[in-house]
């Protein structure tokens, strides 16, 4: 069976649904490469090179919105798609009006964005293989309590979407980027412990293995001689990574589709005192050299920059065109398809807390007596992201009189990230982003919260 091109394919896919019956369709088209090499040992431990390539298909059948998908461009795809897609939207309750998805027409300008670099792609499988030796190497020579490297990665990826449909919108865009990821383990006294660094760009020259090394290993060997602490309610320093992976774990709650179905505490709240007034967030996905950053949503709606939190108030929920027809609003373009394969959803792009202008020292001078936490853990089982309650593990530093003292761990941090928003106090100004997920790349400053509950000894 011959493969044909997307354009050929299209063509005679769109004939296809026409004479099926489709009102309205649309073709989700999109390619993928992806390297990943993991050392261990001073050997290669992992090494992966992928291709992927898919098209999604959905369209209006009978008044319901059905959806399938391929792998293949040939002309058995063609019948399976048009078959699938319409069985698939025989399922779907198409009784409420406002449940209905649409193909969308295209907005009358979009952003120029550029998620690409020529010269990434001319980089060699062996100069980031050497490059993730180097970093081990590096690491082990570092500090003789070093003792082995857990996790040492360089990955990665480029890919491209287009989106085509029956109302003559279309769209293209491309990225790619690199990214590495190191743990080392250090030991002490029969006491081992890690610490992650990483680095995630669209140019390999600004990748620097001592800058990675140093961060890991230093921020490991801190850790040496931790202890607990008492229980009790405490004044927090939340250090930026921890921040980001408390962000992450509740930013479901700004999604219009989840608070429409019950799932998140801001229904009714648009307008209307959420947070401090030190406390901005904002969704950026025309961010420059943003790991989120795109021209246009799943849908083909515009992206444009937005704060969703202003000085502690809830500006606006993210939207996809179903949840934004159902609140009377316009879409947010915040619709999400992280593939081919995947349906339409709502989630961020680059969304992150607002800086503010203490660097972290001030922070900590600021907080005089309370607990600086750099890693949370166990955020999948111990945060939930309806009621907005968390309980996690976590380690850190004490901090006294304005100083970082000792290390801490063996602690549980709880709380309820609703009121954890009206409880910031001070923002810092240190940015920092957290590696993309396929929903989103999230990132915070360090920040100061009023207290927390601390579980200790």
């Amino acid at each position: 069976m011959e493969i044909m091109q997307f354009n050929e394919f299209k063509e005679k896919l769109f004939a296809a649904a026409q004479k099926a019956g489709f009102e309205e369709f649309e073709a989700y088209y999109s390619t993928g490469e992806s390297f990943r090499v993991n050392i261990y040992d001073k050997e290669i431990d992992d090494y992966s090179v992928n291709s992927t390539n898919g098209l999604g298909f959905r369209g209006l059948y009978n008044g319901s919105m059905g959806y399938a998908y391929t792998e293949i461009l040939d002309d058995k795809a063609i019948d399976l798609l048009i078959n699938n897609a319409k069985e698939n939207a025989k399922l779907i309750d198409n009784s409420n009006e406002l449940d209905i998805e649409r193909i969308y027409e295209g907005s009358e300008k979009y952003p120029e964005i550029n998620n690409y670099n020529q010269e990434l792609d001319n980089v060699s499988e062996n100069d980031k293989i050497e490059f993730a030796f180097e970093m081990e190497r590096k690491a082990l020579e570092k500090d003789e309590r070093v003792k082995s490297v857990k996790y040492c990665t360089v990955a990665s990826f480029s890919g491209s979407v287009a989106i085509v449909n029956s109302k003559g919108l279309e769209l293209y865009s491309k990225e790619n980027g690199i990214y590495s990821i190191l743990i080392p383990v250090v030991s002490e006294n029969g006491k081992s412990n890690t610490a992650v660094a990483f680095r995630i760009g669209r140019n390999f020259n600004q990748l620097h293995v001592d800058d990675i090394v140093n961060e890991a290993v230093e921020n490991a060997l801190a850790y040496i001689g931790a202890g607990t602490v008492k229980t009790g309610k405490y004044k927090i320093l939340l250090k930026n990574d921890a921040a980001i992976d408390l962000l992450e774990a509740f930013a479901p709650i700004f999604s219009a589709d989840r608070v429409q179905k019950g799932m998140s505490l801001l229904k009714n709240k648009v307008g209307k005192k959420i947070g401090s007034e030190t406390l901005t967030i904002i969704d950026d996905p025309l961010m420059k050299n943003g790991m989120a950053s795109s021209p246009f949503d799943g849908e083909g709606v515009a992206c444009y920059t937005k704060e969703v939190v202003k000085d502690g108030n809830l500006i606006t929920l993210l939207h996809n065109l179903k949840t934004a027809k159902k609140d009377g609003v316009k879409s947010t373009g915040n619709a999400s398809r992280p593939s081919y394969s995947s349906t339409i959803d709502v989630s961020p792009s680059n969304f992150y807390v607002k800086p503010g202008q203490l660097d972290f020292d001030q922070l900590v001078e600021e907080i005089d007596d309370g607990l600086l936490i750099t890693e949370l853990q166990g955020l999948h089982s111990g945060a939930n992201s309806i009621s907005g309650d968390f309980s996690l593990a976590a380690k850190g530093f004490e901090i006294s009189n304005g100083k970082i003292m000792r290390p801490v761990e063996q602690i549980t941090v709880s709380g309820n990230f609703y009121s954890l928003m009206e409880n910031v106090i001070s923002v810092g100004s240190d940015l920092k982003f957290g590696l993309p997920s396929g929903y989103g790349c999230f990132g915070s400053p360090s920040i100061y919260i009023k207290e927390l509950s601390v579980a200790g000894q």
